[in-house]
């Protein structure tokens, strides 16, 4: 079963930062009312905010609101979810001691981490920080929708996007 999560991201160029030779623009994430988000990511690389539909996506705004849906997954192997409409990646969350940092589907370590004692309790469950013991990984799929669009649950992996 995917997880939503609705946050407003408030483009922030104090956060702009170079690492490894990748430009990473930085982004204030609120909540939906304005409140900041207890979570230590403020910046997005290329992918990230492609995925994310930032950048020159906001045509000129300095904000956004994204619907996050997270989908766990068994495993590695298990058919990509496809959501008709939007672009979906795969991602494993890995787990050690109270710290998921987010890689790509090839082993590449992110600059995402989420932390148990820092990050926000809801944050920690939409991408299953909780439910995962040191060690361990959890595999799921990303997305990012339209904020109309709900995602209604059909077989496994094939979810269907509908406009409200």
């Amino acid at each position: 079963m995917s997880r939503t999560l609705i946050l407003l991201f408030r483009r922030d160029p104090s956060c702009d930062r170079q690492a490894n030779n990748i430009h990473f623009t930085g982004y204030k994430p609120l909540w939906p009312d304005g409140r900041p988000v207890a979570v230590g990511l403020d910046a997005f690389c290329k992918i990230g905010q492609r995925l994310l539909g930032l950048n020159k996506h906001l045509a000129g705004c300095e904000e956004k609101l994204v619907k996050m849906v997270c989908i766990p997954l068994d495993g590695q192997d298990d058919e990509l979810s496809r959501i008709p409409g939007y672009r979906v990646r795969r991602f494993f969350l890995k787990r050690t001691g109270g710290v998921g940092r987010v890689h790509f589907m090839d082993g590449t370590p992110t600059v995402a981490d989420v932390e148990q004692t820092r990050d926000d309790p809801r944050v920690i469950h939409w991408i299953g920080l909780n439910t995962i013991g040191d060690g361990e990984v959890q595999w799921f799929d990303l997305a990012a929708v339209g904020m109309e669009t709900q995602i209604n649950h059909t077989p496994r992996h094939r979810l269907q996007a509908v406009e409200a």
